[in-house]
C-alpha cells in the first residue's frame, strides 16, 4: 500500500532538514535478515563454542538487544511482522504460503516514499513476490537455486555466498544513491543442513572438530548420533552464514556505506533443536524460546553507541517504529510496536508484555476469528513466560530467569502465588486475542500445486503439518 503523496512531501521536509549521522539523520537503512537462527548460536550471545567472528565484531559496534522476541515462528509472517510493525492478526499473515494484504504499509513502502531506493536480496522462496511481499521494492532479486545432494533440482533457495554475492553485483551495477534501503535475507541454517566444507565437518564429535560445549540440546535432547549430526551440521550453517554477512560487511564499509547507515541484523525465529516437546531440528509448532528468541543487533552510523547492551524486553514489531523513527519519518497509523530511543539507548525503559504464536500445524486452523488462535500462544511479563495450546489443553508456565531452556512447568505444582499469576497472564493473553483485528488473506492458490511443492522443498507443508503426532493427545 502507497502512503499519499502529501505526506511523502513532508516526510522529504524533515529528511532534508536534519544533517546526515546526527542523531537519526541516517543516510541509509540496511536490515539483514538471519532465517532460522537461534540467538545462543552467536558469541556475543555468550555461546562460548561457536565460531562467528563477524557478527560478534559487529556486536561490539552495535546496541545489542539481548532478550529480543519475534512474534511467531515461520518465515513469511514473522517478516510481514517485522516490516509492518503489527502481530500477525492484526497484518493478516498467518503462516508462510499466505498473502500479503495491500493495505499493509511496509517498510520499504515507507522509505521508498521518504526517497529511498529500495533493493532486497532473497535467499528464500517464502517471501516471493507472489505473495505480495514485494511491497515497496523498487528491485527485488528472487533468483534461487536449491540444492539437495549436490543436485540443482528447483528454484527454491540458494546459499549465503550466492545472496552476498547478488547484493554486491547490485552495488556494482547500480552504485550508491542518495539515500539505500538494503534488505539482505540469508537462509542457510535451516533444514535440510547442508554446509559446504569446511564447514560440514567444523563441529561434532570427530577428532579435530569444535566440540558442543554446554548446548542444551545435549542436555534435554535425545542425545543420539542422528541428533548430534544434526547439531554439527545447523552450527556448521550458521558459521558458514556468518563468514559471508562478513563479506557484505567489509564491502559495505569499503565503499562507504556502512558508516552512513542504520543497520538492523535479526533473526526471523529460532529452531528447535530437541530440547523442546514438539518437532526436533524444525520450528513453527511452538512458542519455546528455541524459536522465539531472536538475534537482534542495530549498528548506529560511526558505530555510535557500539557494544551497549539492552536487557529490556524488545519485540520484532518494535522495530519498525524505531528504525523510521530514527531517520526522521513518523510512524505509520495502527503499529503496535513501541519505539526504542536510539539517540540515548540507555535511556529507554520499556517494560511491557510481549505475545507470540506458532504457526503449525495447518490441520487445526478451524477458528474463523484467526487460524492460529488453536496453536501454541504465548504472553512474556519479565520474568515469567505462560504458554497455551487450545488444541492439546495445555498450559504452560516458565520463570526464565531460573529455568531459560523451559524445563520445568511451575504450572504441574503451583503454589498460590503461582497460579495468581498465571491467572493474570491468562487474562491477558485473553484480552491480546479479543483484540485481533486481522487484514484478510489467502493461501497462494494461482498456481497452488506449485506452491506446495516448493513450501515442501523448503520443509514447510510436510508431515509436519499435518499430522499431530510426537506424542501428542487430541483436543
Amino acid at each position: 500500500m502507497m502512503l499519499a503523496a502529501a505526506a511523502a512531501v513532508v516526510v522529504a521536509g524533515v529528511w532534508y532538514a536534519r544533517p546526515r549521522g546526527e542523531g537519526g539523520a541516517a543516510r541509509h537503512v540496511i536490515v539483514i535478515s538471519l532465517d532460522t537462527t537461534r540467538a545462543d548460536h552467536f558469541g556475543c550471545y555468550g555461546n562460548t563454542w561457536i565460531r562467528t567472528p563477524n557478527i560478534d565484531a559487529l556486536a561490539a559496534e552495535s546496541i545489542l538487544l539481548t532478550d529480543y522476541m519475534t512474534t511467531i515462528s515461520t518465515t513469511l509472517a514473522s517478516h510481514v511482522s517485522l516490516f509492518t510493525g503489527k502481530y500477525p492478526h492484526t497484518h493478516g499473515v498467518p503462516r508462510n504460503g499466505f498473502i500479503v494484504h495491500d493495505d499493509n504499509v511496509m517498510l520499504p513502502e515507507v522509505l521508498k516514499e521518504a526517497g529511498f531506493t529500495t533493493a532486497g536480496f532473497l535467499g528464500s522462496f517464502a517471501l516471493h513476490s507472489r505473495f505480495n511481499f514485494a511491497q515497496g521494492f523498487d528491485y527485488l532479486d528472487e533468483r534461487f537455486e536449491i540444492f539437495l545432494d549436490g543436485d540443482e533440482i528447483d528454484q527454491n533457495q540458494r546459499r549465503a555466498a550466492a545472496v552476498t554475492d547478488a547484493v554486491l553485483a547490485y552495488l556494482d551495477e547500480h552504485g550508491i544513491p542518495p539515500r539505500l534501503f538494503l534488505f539482505v535475507h540469508y537462509f542457510d541454517p535451516h533444514q535440510p543442513y547442508d554446509p559446504p566444507p569446511p564447514y560440514d565437518a567444523m563441529y561434532g564429535d570427530a577428532p579435530g572438530a569444535i566440540r558442543f560445549g554446554d548446548h542444551p540440546a545435549l542436555a534435554y535432547g535425545d542425545g543420539s548420533a542422528d541428533s548430534r549430526r544434526s547439531l554439527s551440521r545447523y552450527a556448521g550453517e550458521v558459521s558458514y552464514m556468518d563468514h559471508h554477512v562478513g563479506r557484505l560487511l567489509d564491502e559495505l564499509r569499503h565503499r562507504g556505506i556502512l558508516e552512513e547507515a542504520l543497520l538492523l541484523v535479526t533473526s526471523d525465529h529460532g529452531e528447535n533443536l530437541g530440547e523442546n516437546p514438539g518437532k526436533a531440528f524444525h520450528h513453527g509448532r511452538t512458542v519455546y524460546q528455541s524459536e522465539m528468541h531472536c538475534v537482534g543487533l542495530i549498528r548506529l552510523p560511526n558505530a555510535a553507541y557500539g557494544g551497549t547492551r539492552l536487557d529490556l524486553p524488545v519485540s520484532s514489531i518494535d522495530m519498525l517504529p524505531t528504525m523510521v523513527s530514527y531517520v526522521g519519518l513518523p510512524t505509520p497509523a495502527g503499529v503496535e510496536g513501541e519505539l526504542l530511543t536510539l539517540t540515548d539507548p540507555r535511556a529507554n525503559t520499556l517494560a511491557r508484555p510481549r505475545f507470540g504464536e506458532a504457526s503449525k500445524p495447518a490441520r487445526r486452523e478451524f477458528d474463523p476469528r484467526w487460524f492460529n488462535n488453536p496453536k501454541a500462544r504465548c504472553v512474556r511479563d519479565g520474568s515469567l513466560k505462560y504458554i497455551r495450546t487450545a488444541y492439546l489443553s495445555r498450559e504452560e508456565l516458565y520463570d526464565l530467569q531460573v529455568d531459560p531452556h523451559e524445563q520445568n512447568n511451575v504450572l504441574e505444582s503451583p503454589t498460590v502465588e503461582i497460579a495468581a499469576r498465571a491467572a493474570d497472564l491468562r487474562r491477558r493473553l485473553d484480552v491480546w486475542t479479543a483484540a485481533q483485528t486481522p487484514l484478510p488473506s489467502r493461501f497462494d492458490d494461482r498456481t497452488h500445486d506449485e506452491t506446495i511443492a516448493r513450501l515442501k522443498a523448503l520443509g514447510y507443508l510436510g508431515g509436519d503439518d499435518q499430522d499431530d503426532s510426537e506424542g501428542e493427545e487430541p483436543p
